[in-house]
């Protein structure tokens, strides 16, 4: 099973950042040698095709209900060694993490979109998955091979997970340092204690929890991993 791998991603010193955390390798292997690769598929192929056929090949979902410049679409992933991964990527031309767009007012939530997409991780992989099994992440700048933003969603390491599960009461819903066994990364990691993001938009979080990451959004990587605490109730 395709998972997070949190050995290949490279951080610049003092670029640690998550809601909930983690992170995966460079993206779409077979699209890295133009980064506007992803952009030509969703706005020549799936959007063009959805409009005029009804049908979003090359992806999977194309949802444009509240327009094209809040919409997204869900695109399987192309590298043979990520079978089973998932990307969500907005209908509207943004950069990445670093633009200005994700964080306007009434900016659309692509996470809360990305965590609905995973029923399609669930799906291909013909298997329950539980909810603390998923996980979503944005590269850095330097971390990307596209310029255009898109959310991962695969499954998530055993060992992230227990680990995770191991730490959470020492975690609150204030950003704090996370240090992982070598080679990892460290992270900063916060709490969601709800199982909706209606009301809570990841990348907001990040601008504004962590000092400097407002201003240097480029040199983050964002990742949010679902999780059942200890009381059985469900969050992020």
């Amino acid at each position: 099973m395709s998972s997070l791998d949190l050995t290949t991603v490279r951080k610049a010193p003092g670029a640690v950042a998550v809601v909930v955390f983690s992170l995966l390798a460079a993206p779409l292997t077979a699209r890295a040698y133009d980064p506007d690769g992803l952009w030509k598929v969703v706005s020549t192929k799936c959007v063009p095709n959805q409009r005029d056929t009804g049908n979003p090949a090359a992806c999977i979902e194309v949802n444009v209900s509240k327009g094209v410049d809040s919409g997204f679409v869900v695109l399987e992933d192309s590298d043979p060694l990520k079978p089973y991964e998932y990307l969500l990527i907005p209908t509207q031309p943004i950069t990445g993490i670093e633009s200005k767009k994700v964080l306007e007012a009434g900016a659309s939530n692509y996470f809360e979109d990305a965590w609905a997409a995973r029923s399609y991780l669930i799906t291909l992989l013909k298997a329950p998955l539980a909810w603390d099994m998923v996980g979503l992440a944005v590269n850095s700048a330097e971390d990307r091979s596209q310029d255009q933003l898109h959310i991962h969603i695969d499954c998530i390491r055993w060992d992230i997970r227990t680990n995770l599960r191991s730490r959470e009461d020492a975690l609150s819903n204030r950003w704090s340092e996370l240090k992982l066994p070598a080679p990892d990364h460290p992270y900063m990691i916060m709490k969601l204690e709800t199982d909706s993001l209606a009301e809570s938009n990841p990348f907001r979080l990040l601008a504004d929890g962590i000092s400097g990451a407002k201003e240097h959004m480029d040199l983050e990587t964002l990742v949010l991993i679902g999780a059942v605490f200890k009381d059985g109730k469900r969050g992020f």
